[in-house]
C-alpha cells in the first residue's frame, strides 16, 4: 500500500494543530507555512477531514483550523481512509465480486492479510502518539506529563 501525498499532508497538519498550546484556531496560511506546504493544498485537504469529523474550521479574522477531537481520539487509519479510502492491497480484499477468481484464489489471504496487518499499524497509532514521538506535546488533549517536558 502506498500512502498518498494528500495523507502525509494532512498528518502534518493534524499534528501541527494538536502541537499548538492553545485551542485557539489556527489560520492555514500559519500552518502551510511551518509544514511549507501551500495553502490552496490544505484547503482540498479540509473538506474530508471536516467530514470525517477530525477537524472543525471557524470563520472569521481570529479564525482557522481546530481539531474536532481530541488528539489521542484521532487514529492515523481516520485520516488515511478520510483522504485515501481503502488500505487493501488489491480490490477483491473489500469486494469479492471483484474478481471472478476469488472463491480459488490461494493469493487473496495474504492481501487480506496485509490489509490487517496495515490497518492494525494505522488504528493504533493516534495524532497524540505522533505529537509526543515529534516531543513538541503542548496541547491540552495531550496528558500534562508530556506537556510540561514540551513547553
Amino acid at each position: 500500500m502506498r500512502i498518498t501525498t494528500r495523507v502525509r499532508y494532512a498528518t502534518r497538519m493534524l499534528i501541527d494543530i494538536a502541537s499548538r498550546a492553545d485551542c485557539a484556531p489556527l489560520p492555514l496560511r500559519e500552518i502551510a507555512d511551518r509544514q511549507q506546504v501551500s495553502v490552496n493544498y490544505l484547503k482540498q485537504l479540509i473538506g474530508p477531514l471536516v467530514a470525517a469529523d477530525l477537524v472543525r474550521t471557524e470563520r472569521g479574522n481570529k479564525g482557522g483550523v481546530l481539531l474536532a477531537r481530541p488528539a489521542s481520539d484521532i487514529k492515523l487509519g481516520m485520516v488515511v481512509r478520510a483522504l485515501q479510502g481503502s488500505t487493501a492491497p488489491v480490490a477483491c480484499v473489500d469486494d469479492p465480486a471483484a474478481c471472478e477468481r476469488n472463491m480459488n484464489c490461494v493469493s487473496r489471504g495474504v492481501w487480506c492479510r496485509i490489509k490487517l496487518a496495515v490497518d492494525q499499524v494505522l488504528d493504533d497509532t493516534t495524532i497524540e502518539d505522533l505529537v509526543e514521538q515529534q516531543g513538541i506535546a503542548r496541547n491540552p488533549y495531550v496528558p500534562q506529563k508530556y506537556a510540561k517536558e514540551g513547553q
